[in-house]
């Protein structure tokens, strides 16, 4: 169970999964309106608008897509 963020400078350096559980990466930084994540291995980062975040259960980050879709937002 996971609950919304609350407190986005919390999240820096957290692990990111899906919705479908799969690892997407640790958020690197935090913006106004958009968190980036880091990928593991090949360091492929995403910019990611706050509204997919889906929540934070004090330790990882659940996101609103798949990592298909985490795809549109690759910088």
């Amino acid at each position: 169970m996971s609950d919304a963020v609350l407190d986005w400078e919390s999240i820096i350096h957290k692990n990111v999964r899906t919705k479908d559980y799969d690892d997407a990466g640790n958020v690197d930084a935090v913006g106004a309106d958009y968190v980036i994540i880091a990928s593991h291995g090949d360091r492929d980062e995403y910019r990611l608008p706050k509204n997919q975040i889906d929540g934070f259960n004090g330790a990882e980050v659940f996101l609103k897509i798949g990592l298909g879709e985490l795809q549109r937002y690759k910088i």
